[in-house]
């Protein structure tokens, strides 16, 4: 009965997992209020994005209030990240989100980035605080919680002049904003549906994503990471349905996949633009700044009332991305792609978190 059930709902459930929203946290204000500051400071900073929400970063308190930043290479995606660039790039939006947290409750910091390898156990950053003031800008500490990934259709009207200065002005060096229905835009478009497709259908990306879905009730409360239903959206009768009728390895069935590019197809139809993030050098804190300004994009797209949605498969596919890499920014080196998009409304953001205490040791 349980595999009669399961074959009927599957496709619809793929075209839910794939269309909708990722992001945020679950409502922990109660016992956040009688935490110390570091405590809050570090929750914010893990409701940073990153890559199958895998959350690969650590970090060390000292006690004359200096923290420092590793990357966790036990979380690295091998088949898709093998050089953990994507990793640095996770783990800059958490520096960022860190800084954000800090100066809105009255710190200022002092971030110093180091150039460390994958395989090195160095820190990437350190970050001393010292406290100014009281608390300030609240406001700023609510638009971390909001930050959310939207993997629905966006409004494919072009973004607006002031509001593509207010994005490409975060990093006008690193960022280009490429209308989607530039020619330059339907060539990203027609390149990110072929990637996604290539890695689709590849066996070693496929079970390495059915290694971070977290379907089960068992999975998701114990492991808090990952791809969960909530997160990913899928609530009432099909969340339902995944947590008890489905595995992992149920994405990887062809039916799963099938929908998933066609869903990847009208995402990359429906869009305003293309935001591209490149750096001229190759190295750990040039990955951790690209970090620090996706994040700082994504938060002022949610002011913007514009979706946000990164689409990298573009950079882990090789050689669609030396193409891409040619045509739009020769003698550069692309890092970050993300289509974005003005929405009528979004949905209230929820995933899972880690605690602090499991990703911080306090010396």
């Amino acid at each position: 009965m349980k595999t009669l059930i399961f074959l009927a709902i599957l496709p619809l459930m793929s075209v839910l997992l794939l269309s909708s929203t990722c992001h945020k946290s679950e409502s922990i204000k109660a016992p956040l209020e009688h935490k110390n500051d570091i405590c809050k400071i570090l929750h914010y900073a893990s409701l940073a994005g990153s890559s199958h929400n895998s959350q690969p970063w650590k970090v060390e308190v000292f006690p004359n209030d200096s923290i420092v930043v590793f990357a966790d290479a036990s979380r690295l995606l091998k088949v898709v990240d093998p050089k953990g660039i994507e990793l640095f790039i996770s783990v800059g939006a958490f520096t960022e989100n860190l800084d954000i947290a800090a100066n809105s409750l009255g710190y200022k910091t002092e971030i110093t980035l180091h150039d460390t390898g994958i395989n090195s156990a160095g820190s990437v950053a350190s970050v001393k605080l010292v406290k100014t003031s009281l608390p300030q800008k609240p406001e700023n500490l609510k638009e971390l919680e909001l930050r959310t990934t939207l993997r629905i259709p966006f409004d494919t009207m072009e973004i607006k002049n002031i509001d593509r200065g207010k994005l490409v002005s975060i990093a006008p060096e690193n960022i280009i904003l490429v209308p989607s229905n530039s020619p330059e835009g339907r060539f990203i478009a027609k390149k990110e549906l072929e990637a996604y497709t290539i890695q689709a259908w590849q066996k070693d990306a496929q079970d390495e994503l059915a290694s971070w879905m977290r379907f089960s009730n068992k999975d998701v409360n114990s492991k808090r990471d990952g791809l969960t239903p909530a997160g990913i959206g899928i609530k009432g009768i099909g969340g339902f349905v995944v947590r008890n009728f489905m595995k992992p390895e149920d994405s990887k069935k062809e039916s799963f996949v099938k929908s998933g590019v066609e869903k990847t197809q009208k995402q990359v139809e429906n869009c305003g633009g293309w935001i591209i993030i490149s750096t001229e050098k190759e190295d750990a804190s040039e990955w951790i700044n690209v970090g620090r300004i996706y994040e700082r994009i994504n938060i002022q797209c949610r002011s913007l009332n514009l979706g946000f949605h990164p689409m990298n498969q573009i950079i882990e596919v090789q050689p669609i991305y030396q193409e891409v890499n040619d045509k739009m920014v020769s003698g550069r080196k692309i890092r970050f792609v993300a289509r974005i998009g003005y929405v009528n409304e979004y949905p209230a953001p929820v995933s899972k978190r880690r605690p602090v205490e499991s990703f911080t040791i306090f010396r």
